[in-house]
């Protein structure tokens, strides 16, 4: 069957799996045409040299690097590479971050077929010895198991052996580029680790291709006009280090750099939109409240930001409701500012997809949305305890995971479908189009003591939408437990006076209309404690990792539960 998108030729055509499961696929095709991301990048500094790829913060304002110039330094640090006998295939793991110097070692082994591996900060930033001996760092190096490291300029590690900074290798001739096969590992990336250990995951040549190739399917505007876009996500996430990046270079566009914006705001972000009037924001939930915090402070500056601004990327599966509220105010404020409006779009990926798995193909009404599957991919509704669970088959899909033991296989279903462990549902929007939506995580599920599962994905949404804008997030707790309780997260301009009061009263009102033992909630807490990065408590798209707090604070929750901490709501909870 086949379902028309309003207003498009194409739509989503949805049948059934063998075993029942609902089959979903874009008939949008996707382009036979799938060139290698080094044959782009060799494109555009061929048509024209001086077009800036990138730009970084630098003493003198920004620091321009075109494309001619990053294809030239990157062939010249692929034959250093060489001279110190890395052959195709070799893994270089590196601690530089984003930047110039990190662009250039990546292209170099993009154009050497090498392995890049952007290693995380945090359990290297003390590092004594190389190879690591202690700890998560000796934990990723025995996953990776690097054949070279580069350390960033003015590093206290010695240069010689393992590890180099890029002054210490060799100068010498480029070589020819030696693109490889699309089957061909070109970079490794790590799961955030919410739900356990992080394993690295392989991303091919062949999935980037794929993956540009089909978000242009499924978005011309990125081919139409090169697009222009600021970011700050770390590029040891797939994000930043492969999505973001890649698409500028896929289409011609430029990439301006910023260090991560201060949590309580800085005038970093707003001032560099001033300067490059980007075209696109792909955004993570705290960029675009930092944006919008911005430009309450000066309505103006974020207006003359925001004069090239066609569309904003959300992630479709986290926008607590107030942010969502805030976003539609200021597409109103920058429609009646510059006669045109702000698309949102949405979409809904993973690392082991090379980040990309659904897009909507036009802008979305609400939060939650994650649109069709990719041109030339495949997701499917599968029935599990409680909820259908997201999976996904296509060429963006990754080899295998890679553990300290090397290889071991990703969660395939008998069908060959990634087991994502999200839960979602097929629904219409308000549009009229058949749409998926995102319905919490399957790893946050949990039982009471009843035997009753608890939706915590699901619950937390609606309990954030009846809470309203002073509930920044909140996190659900009560597994093997006779009740829920919830530890929530207030906003930080949400006025203290009287708030336990209000919320109290919300989820009074909640309970009425919720009373079962698996929805009300009996005891609530605010939060005082401050979630950690280090910890893991916080991902790097700026949300709560839910688990790890429960897991990091289990006293707390405990305490919780046994009532010696927190109140009931103003009415008590339905059984």
């Amino acid at each position: 069957m086949v379902h028309p998108a309003a207003g498009d030729a194409a739509g989503l055509i949805l049948d059934r799996r063998p075993d029942g499961a609902l089959r979903l696929v874009s008939a949008v095709p996707l382009p036979d045409d799938r060139p290698d991301i080094a044959v782009r990048l060799r494109h555009w500094a061929a048509a024209d040299p001086g077009r800036p790829l990138m730009t970084v913060a630098s003493g003198q304002g920004r620091e321009i690097v075109s494309y001619g110039e990053a294809l030239h330094a990157a062939r010249a640090l692929h034959g250093s590479l060489a001279a110190v006998g890395l052959k195709p295939g070799a893994r270089v793991a590196t601690l530089l971050a984003a930047g110039r110097e990190a662009l250039v070692l990546r292209l170099a082994c993009l154009l050497g077929n090498l392995v890049h591996v952007t290693l995380p900060p945090r359990p290297f930033r003390d590092l004594q010895a190389v190879p690591p001996d202690t700890g998560e760092a000796e934990r990723i190096w025995r996953m990776v198991r690097p054949d070279l490291l580069i350390l960033p300029a003015g590093s206290a590690m010695p240069g010689g052996g393992l590890a180099r900074r890029l002054a210490d290798l060799p100068p010498a001739p480029p070589l020819p580029d030696c693109d490889g096969r699309p089957a061909d590992w070109t970079a490794i990336f790590f799961t955030a680790g919410s739900t356990g250990a992080p394993k690295g995951v392989p991303i091919t040549r062949g999935m980037i291709a794929s993956c540009q190739a089909a978000c242009v399917a499924v978005w011309p505007f990125l081919a139409e006009r090169p697009p222009v876009l600021i970011d700050w996500m770390p590029w040891n996430h797939v994000f930043g280090g492969l999505d973001n990046l890649f698409k500028i270079i896929w289409n011609g566009g430029t990439l301006h750099l910023m260090p991560p914006p201060l949590a309580d705001g800085d005038d970093t972000l707003i001032a560099l939109m001033e300067e490059v009037r980007p075209t696109l924001m792909i955004g993570v939930p705290l960029g675009l409240r930092l944006m919008l915090d911005a430009g309450a402070v000066d309505p103006a500056r974020l207006a003359r930001g925001c004069t090239r601004l066609g569309d904003i990327f959300i992630a479709g599966a986290a926008m607590d409701p107030a942010l969502w509220d805030r976003l539609q105010a200021f597409r109103t404020e920058m429609a009646d500012v510059h006669g045109r409006p702000i698309r949102l779009l949405s979409g809904y990926g993973a690392t082991e997809a090379a980040s990309t798995m659904c897009l909507v193909p036009g802008p979305v009404s609400g939060p939650g949305w994650l649109g069709w599957p990719l041109p030339g991919h495949e997701m499917a509704l599968v029935d599990t305890e409680g909820g259908s669970e997201l999976r996904f088959r296509g060429p963006n899909l990754a080899p295998c995971y890679l553990g300290e033991d090397g290889p071991f296989p990703l969660p395939l279903d008998a069908q060959g479908y990634y087991c994502s462990g999200d839960a979602g549902v097929l629904d219409t929007d308000p549009e009229e189009r058949p749409m998926l939506r995102f319905d919490g995580r399957l790893s946050e599920d949990f039982k009471l003591s009843s035997g009753i599962k608890v939706r915590a994905g699901t619950l937390r949404g609606g309990l954030l939408r009846q809470l309203g804008p002073e509930v920044q997030d909140l996190v659900l707790g009560g597994a093997g437990r006779e009740a829920l309780v919830a530890l929530v997260f207030p906003a930080a301009d949400a006025d203290a006076a009287g708030l336990v009061e209000r919320l109290s009263r919300g989820l009074a009102a909640w309970n009425a209309r919720n009373p079962a033992s698996s929805t009300a909630i009996a005891r609530f807490a605010l939060a005082t404690i401050r979630p950690s990065v280090d910890a893991g408590e916080v991902s790097a798209k700026g949300q709560l990792v839910q688990s790890r707090i429960l897991r990091n604070h289990a006293p707390l929750f405990a305490a919780l539960s046994e009532g010696h901490i927190g109140r009931a709501p103003a009415a008590a909870p339905g059984g």
